[in-house]
């Protein structure tokens, strides 16, 4: 069964912007947002998936997989970590760019 194809996450259950510094010195600044996992649609098994944005990952709204809505979460935050993982150091809620409101 494919995963839905999302343009953008309506139902955010966690947004922030992270700081941090590529291995070549160069400050970033990226914005996660993890959405409300949700069941397939029409999935013969009953998964769920938990839309995902993280630019450094995927160019688009990526819907991770599991058995369960609590499963495609941590299976989504698992990929969080790994981008975690890969860039050292964050900061989290560094300040947006200019012009871009922070999630209240």
């Amino acid at each position: 069964m494919p995963m839905p194809q999302l343009e953008r996450i309506d139902d955010p259950i966690a947004e922030d912007w992270w700081g941090y510094t590529t291995p070549d010195g160069q400050e970033r600044l990226t914005r996660i947002v993890i959405g409300r996992p949700r069941p397939i649609p029409e999935d013969p098994n009953g998964d769920w998936c938990c839309p995902l944005v993280l630019p450094e990952l995927f160019p688009h709204v990526e819907c991770v997989g599991g058995v369960g809505p609590v499963d495609a979460l941590a299976n989504a935050m698992s990929l969080v970590k790994v981008f975690q993982d890969s860039v050292g150091g964050i900061t989290p809620r560094a300040a947006p760019p200019a012009g871009v409101e922070q999630p209240s």
